[in-house]
């Protein structure tokens, strides 16, 4: 064990000190104060959010009037001989000259603008579903970014362990060559060894650079920074609490809470309100309007009143009311691909979370936790000629497996329950 301590005190201060440096600031968090500064922090949603209010400010301008408009013409530039007399309007001003003016308001019929203020109360609805699929997608991301970076994290750590005891077995070997009692070909292959375990940190270390970066875009850190995550949850209570949840518990959380399936609903009711909108558009609107004439007629001073209309005799709005019900019948469909779709996603996952508990399970974790214990062990065996190269070998690359396969299964279980969360729009 000493020798053990030794030589992870040597790979830190030699491997991953150096980087973290490198990046100039390293961040440790664990998994819920992460994901605590990702709901605060993540640029996405800080845009995302201001759907809302974008869908409230339109619902305020369809409340609006229209303004009144006012319009003066008329006006006599000059007089001539023929110009008939009239009074100045006060003093001296505007003697013997003429205008008019008219203030004209326009009305609404068929209801339009309640009509238009419910349809941007449903694009306001439409705006929160549409946030909180965002949210809930961008959220299981986050969580599958987090499982594979911890993954990796676990590997490198393995792997800069077997490098160092592989090392050190490269040192007695060297030694034992210049001794004559092993051949050339036997060192060679524990060389070969060491570079596939280099080759294996320097994949490891690019992966997870790759994981780093998207999840300092998702937590909306600077490029210096250098992340290191915490796991305080034990999976085993983890797998248990998954376990407690049927199928069929599942698929009626789906159909009633997935944020994709009630976008899907809300554009429904978007459609549906756009059409009554556009079947009141076939009605036309009436313009009032009041008006006064100085001079312009026998009368000094005229003062009326008219109304105005389209007369619908060419446009009907018949194209825009046939377009906005096909697109009711498309949301339709669209809403019940959607339902299909999550369903089918429910099922798949699912299944895929219960073989890689399966597999989790089956894994000895006691057998786990001797295997650096034994790698060193059969280091020794092999230098001391108790056991072949291909025995050592073979030993080697089964441990490697075992704890990859170990880490793999976690991290499958963690990215299944995140894509469920998602499906089914609840927290298992």
């Amino acid at each position: 064990m000493y020798l053990k301590r030794v030589l992870f005190l040597f790979l830190y201060l030699a491997v991953i000190l150096p980087v973290a440096e490198a990046q100039t600031d390293t961040v440790r968090y664990a998994l819920p104060d992460a994901e605590k500064v990702f709901l605060e922090n993540n640029l996405s949603l800080l845009a995302g959010k201001l759907e809302i209010p974008i869908a409230e400010a339109k619902i305020l301008q369809a409340r609006a009037w229209p303004n009144p408009n006012l319009s003066i013409g008329d006006i006599q530039f000059y007089t001539n001989g023929t110009t008939a007399s009239a009074p100045p309007l006060f003093g001296n001003f505007w003697r013997d000259r003429t205008f008019s003016a008219q203030l004209e308001q326009l009305i609404y019929t068929a209801r339009k603008r309640k009509k238009n203020i419910d349809l941007e109360s449903r694009n306001k609805d439409l705006a929160a579903s549409n946030f909180m699929d965002l949210l809930q997608s961008l959220k299981a991301d986050f969580r599958q970014t987090e499982a594979s970076l911890l993954y990796l994290q676990q590997i490198q750590g393995d792997q800069l362990f077997q490098l160092g005891v592989v090392n050190t077995l490269l040192k007695a070997q060297q030694a034992m060559l210049k001794q004559g009692n092993i051949s050339q070909t036997e060192m060679y292959r524990i060389k070969a060894l060491q570079i596939s375990l280099q080759s294996d940190i320097n994949e490891t270390h690019e992966d997870l650079t790759a994981q780093q970066e998207h999840l300092k875009n998702l937590l909306a850190l600077n490029s210096n920074v250098y992340l290191v995550l915490d796991d305080p949850i034990a999976t085993s209570d983890m797998v248990t609490e998954l376990e407690q949840h049927p199928l069929q518990e599942l698929l009626t959380q789906a159909t009633q809470h997935n944020a994709g399936i009630m976008a899907a609903q809300q554009q429904k009711q978007v459609s549906v309100a756009a059409l009554t909108v556009e079947k009141a558009n076939r009605v036309p609107d009436l313009s009032l309007n009041v008006n006064y004439d100085r001079a312009g007629n026998d009368q000094l001073n005229f003062m009326g009143a008219g109304v105005s209309m389209d007369l619908p005799f060419f446009n009907r709005n018949k194209g825009n009311i046939k377009a906005a019900q096909l697109a009711v019948q498309q949301s339709d469909l669209l809403e019940k691909n959607k339902i299909t779709e999550v369903n089918n996603a429910v099922v798949k996952e699912w299944t895929d979370l219960h073989k890689a508990i399966g597999l989790y399970e089956s894994i000895d974790t006691d057998y786990l936790d001797k295997l650096d214990t034994m790698v060193e062990g059969i280091s020794r065996n092999f230098v001391s000629r108790n056991i072949s190269l291909l025995e050592f070998l073979d030993f080697f690359s089964s441990f490697r497996d075992s704890k990859q396969q170990y880490y793999a299964a976690i991290r499958n279980i963690s990215m299944k329950k995140a894509k469920l969360n998602y499906l089914t729009g609840t927290e298992l």
